[in-house]
Formats: C-alpha cells, structure tokens, sequence
C-alpha cells in the first residue's frame, strides 16, 4: 500500500514537472492562441524558417511572428530573452504592439531594474521600455514584445524577412514548400519541448509498468499466503468465483487506499513545489495518475488472483502436502 502510494505521488509530481517545464516552452504560443501556424520548408522548426513579402501572400491573412534570442542589458545587470515580434499595433496577449519601443515582462523589469520610459540594449540594439506587462515564456525564456521591424533588427535578420512563422485565426490548407499545423502541433519546432516532454513521459511509463509489477508480485505473495484460508473456505462450500470476488475486493480496497493517499500526497507537495519549481497541477493531472495506478493494479490483481478459483480444498484437510 505505502509503495503504490508513493508511486502515485511520483506520478503526480512528474506529471506536474512535465506539464511545468512545457508552460516554460510554450506559455507565450499558447497565449498567442493561434489555429494554424505556418512554417516555410518541410518541417516544423522556429530556428529554420523565415518568412519575408512573398510568402505572406501566399496565406492571406496570415501575420508574421517574428521569434528569436537574445540578451537584455541595463544599466545595472542583464538576462537572457525570448524575443517575439509582431506588426505594430496588433493586438496580443500583453496588449498592443508598440511602434516604437518595447515591452518587457514584470520579472525581466524587476530583475534589470526598468521601468517605462528606461532604456534597454537587446541584441545590441537601444530600445525604450514602452511598457511592463505580465510574464509570458518561450522556450524557457522570459519573452520581450517588440514591432516586427524592431525584431528584424534585434534577430539580425536579413532585409525582407517580415517573421519567422505565420499565425492565423482561420485553418489554412497546406501548401508546396510550407508546413501548415495547429498551435500543439507548432510545439514539435521547439527542440527543447520534444526532448524534455519525451523524456519525462518515458520516465511516467516506467514507473507505470513498475507499479504494476509491484502490484503483481505483492497480490501473488498475498494469495499463496492465504492459499489455506482460502482452501478451508472452499471446503465449506464457496464458490470459486465468491474466492476470486473477494480477493479482488480486497485488492481493490489496498490499491484504493494506496491511490487515495498518494493523491493526496502529491497534492499538498505539488502546491509546495509550485513555488520553487516548474510545476503546474490541475485536477486531471492529480486524478488521472491515481486511476492508471488503480487501473493497472487490478489488471495485476487479476492475474495473481486468478488460480484463486481453483484453489484445492483438500489443502485445508492436510491432503495435499
């Protein structure tokens, strides 16, 4: 019971690191909230494509968003920046972009100490701050907002280039020499998101496999244990499906109680971890750990349980050594 309860909090803490470290990569995309995202070349990637006049007549519509990196300086320190460019004066998750100037998240202010109307060198390009607006993030970086000529020069981008991706409101059909996808699907470009998401899956799955190893091999010692118990109630005229019905109850009872608790558990850690770590928990993320525990738990159950039906009666006479 307490190692299915400490899995499910393993569970729960790197189902929450997961979806943390993903927020990290994506928040400022996923406020964006765009339907289609349009990649020039055959693959999703924000460090290939670059978009310039002609391909944004090739999607009507569509806006630039220019993505890049680069340092933040002020006069008393300097960070490292995600830097998203859009045309001026359209809107965004922080408000509208300035013409001129830029606006930089609430952290990034703190840290640099700025404020509007302070100078700050972006790539080695002087901007003014033209406002402090909420902290969004893109690919583990505090994202800075500017205009799309201002982006072309903090990326250093080559003349023409209006962005690095399209992004739309509508669905846009696919077309020769572009990658046309959803917002999940423009997650695949971040190398970053991939990987880390990938790994940390895999780890989910292992430990998924090994709760139900665990269950089996606990349950299967359980029932030889009771192999006598479970013989005499037999000899007194249960049924084997009865035998099986409550071992399998209590199974359910021991993993329930296990499940429970780990949630619990990993509820109260994840809103400690929150505030040091990555992390984000929702009720699916807590709740759905604890099912796929239970669930695999009783499909191990099962099969320890099963020759419970066929337990021998004899046994509890002494007949059979």
């Amino acid at each position: 019971m307490g190692v299915l309860g400490l899995i499910t909090v393993l569970l729960i803490m790197l189902t929450g690191l997961t979806n943390g470290l993903g927020k990290q990569n994506t928040s400022a995309l996923e406020a964006l909230g765009p339907h289609s995202v349009v990649f020039k070349g055959e693959d999703a990637s924000f460090t290939e494509s670059a978009m310039d006049a002609d391909d944004r007549r090739a999607f009507p519509g569509a806006v630039p968003l220019g993505v890049s990196q680069t340092r933040a300086e002020s006069s008393q320190a300097a960070a490292g920046v995600a830097v998203f460019g859009l045309p001026a004066g359209t809107a965004s998750p922080v408000g509208g972009i300035p013409g001129e100037g830029v606006l930089v998240p609430e952290e990034t202010a703190r840290d640099l100490g700025l404020a509007p109307g302070a100078e700050i060198n972006l790539g080695g390009n002087r901007l003014t701050v033209a406002g402090v607006v909420p902290g969004l993030e893109y690919s583990h970086s505090p994202v800075v907002w500017v205009s799309t000529q201002a982006w072309r020069a903090v990326a250093h981008a080559p003349e023409g280039t209006n962005g690095t991706v399209l992004i739309s409101n509508e669905e846009l059909s696919e077309a020769a020499g572009y990658t046309v996808t959803d917002l999940p699907g423009s997650f695949e470009g971040l190398a970053s998101y991939s990987s880390e998401r990938g790994s940390l899956q895999a780890i989910q799955g292992f430990l998924y496999a090994i709760s139900a190893l665990v269950t089996v091999a606990f349950l299967a010692v359980w029932t030889i244990q009771r192999t006598r118990e479970l013989a005499v109630l037999k000899a007194l005229g249960a049924s084997g499906k009865y035998l099986l019905r409550d071992s399998l109850a209590q199974a359910a009872i021991v993993l329930g109680v296990g499940a429970v608790g780990g949630m619990l558990v990993g509820l109260g850690l994840g809103a400690l971890a929150s505030g040091a770590l990555p992390f984000e928990l929702d009720w699916a993320s807590v709740v759905a750990p604890a099912v796929g525990i239970f669930i695999l738990g009783m499909g191990g159950a099962l099969l320890a349980t099963r020759k419970v039906a066929a337990t021998n009666p004899l046994l509890a006479m002494g007949g059979i050594a």
